[in-house]
């Protein structure tokens, strides 16, 4: 049964008791909205058990620690589990609901994007790198928050999922920024000389088999055919497994590391069976260029671009790319018609 009682402060504490047992209280300046809050937690049957589960007291912190001892995701969505526990960390999970969701995500869309430093030894730490987020960034988040209480519920913690009463960020997929040919070659040059030897290796590869960065990352020395000239990705984003065709120019590059085994084609030196953190050299290698708003994935647009004004159709750039729906190639199809026009001026513009 819930109850109004007014604070020293003036405001109006709404308070919801079951079977004499205290599941969950809020503040609000008016009673009216105290009242409202109230009836709409009484209305919500769900909602109210999940309150009144052993779980609902657990700190959000102390999931999200749980959740994460037995996770295995890489360090860029780290930083999202450390922002998700300086936010919500003292909250209990009775107090977290959709309401609350909305604010830290609103609140994490306003910033700008953070990368952890540190190590499990010496803890983690954010570290600001003055860009603002992307919407895909937002929804990643969004998503990180849905699989602890994904796991919470798993685990007879809680009942109900506070982040499914929420939206994703409605996403901008329209960057199209690619390599001219002078950009391109000044590009693969810097890379030749980076203090990492098989960053040449790696852009040379994006560039030309259009992959997408965790695609290349996680590539096996097993699976690849060098005979052949093919690269089997069993992971990607699409879920199903992709044949890469490569260049000869990556397989000379490619004969200069090979090894015999199951390696990573990029390992860490100090972990070999995970991927080498490689981003202060490709950081290095793009501003060395001098290259302007240019990510590694633009790479992958740049492959996109070469082949649609190359004379590929749409359906072929796709396939290339691993593109599971055609709509999304579609984003380069202004260029294969500045390609034909200019091909068309070029033969026919003298025609009188």
């Amino acid at each position: 049964m819930a109850s109004i009682v007014k604070t020293p402060s003036g405001k109006f504490k709404a308070i919801i008791r079951k079977n004499g047992r205290l599941l969950k209280t809020k503040t609000f300046s008016r009673k009216t909205d105290a009242k409202a809050w109230a009836v709409r937690i009484e209305g919500d049957r769900e909602m109210l058990a999940a309150y009144g589960i052993g779980g609902a007291s657990m700190p959000f912190r102390e999931l999200a620690n749980e959740y994460d001892a037995q996770w295995n995701g890489d360090s860029r969505i780290r930083s999202q589990l450390v922002y998700l526990r300086e936010k919500l960390g003292d909250y209990t999970l009775m107090n977290i609901d959709r309401f609350v969701v909305k604010g830290v995500i609103a609140e994490y869309a306003e910033g700008e994007v953070l990368r952890y430093n540190g190590s499990e030894k010496l803890g983690y730490q954010l570290k600001k790198t003055g860009k603002p987020r992307a919407a895909s960034t937002i929804n990643c988040l969004r998503a990180r928050l849905s699989a602890i209480f994904r796991y919470a519920i798993e685990n007879d913690y809680v009942t109900s999922n506070p982040v499914a009463g929420t939206k994703t960020w409605a996403l901008n997929n329209k960057r199209e920024r690619f390599l001219s040919d002078d950009e391109r070659s000044r590009l693969l040059e810097v890379c030749r000389q980076s203090e990492w030897a098989r960053l040449y290796l790696l852009v040379l590869m994006a560039l030309t088999t259009g992959a997408r960065l965790g695609e290349m990352l996680n590539l096996r020395w097993s699976d690849l055919d060098l005979a052949k000239r093919r690269a089997t990705l069993h992971k990607t984003k699409n879920g199903s497994k992709r044949v890469l065709t490569l260049p000869v120019a990556v397989i000379d590059e490619l004969m200069g590391f090979r090894e015999i085994g199951n390696g990573l084609l990029f390992p860490s030196v100090r972990k070999p069976d995970k991927p080498f953190e490689f981003r202060k050299h490709w950081n290095r290698a793009v501003k060395d260029t001098g290259l302007d708003d240019f990510r590694f994935h633009d790479l992958r647009h740049s492959a996109a671009s070469y082949l649609v004004m190359n004379g590929a159709t749409l359906y072929e750039a796709g396939e290339v790319l691993g593109h599971k729906s055609l709509q999304t190639t579609k984003r380069y199809a202004h260029l294969s018609v500045e390609h034909k026009q200019a091909l068309t001026d070029r033969i026919m513009g003298e025609i009188r």
